[in-house]
């Protein structure tokens, strides 16, 4: 999972990207570090689908802008709108059931 560490190059990647998985998180986190994790075998199951993540302490405005009320975070962004925020992690099989479905068609 590629790291963004600017603002800018984030709202890139969400325009110009059809289908984006975007993880939240911050360094301190326990439950960021334990959900990032999980994400490792969803990149596998989705490979056609851009995975990145981001320090949510580097990226205020944004966090602001979306209204996201805790990390980690994942948001899925297609054709550059939010379709889903997912705030539980849960185990895998529940990630991938939520997730897996939204780019079946794609």
């Amino acid at each position: 999972m590629k790291e963004i560490t600017e603002e800018s190059s984030l709202m890139d990647l969400i325009r110009n990207e059809e289908s984006l998985l975007l993880f939240l998180y911050t360094p301190l986190c326990g439950t960021c570090k334990r959900a990032e994790q999980m994400l490792i075998p969803l990149e596998e199951v989705l490979r056609d689908v851009q995975m990145v993540k981001v320090n949510a302490n580097i990226i205020p405005e944004f966090m602001q802008r979306e209204k996201v009320t805790s990390v980690p975070c994942l948001k899925v962004f297609q054709d550059g709108e939010n379709i889903k925020t997912i705030y539980a992690f849960h185990s895998l099989p529940s990630l991938i059931e939520r997730i897996y479905p939204l780019f079946q068609n794609k």
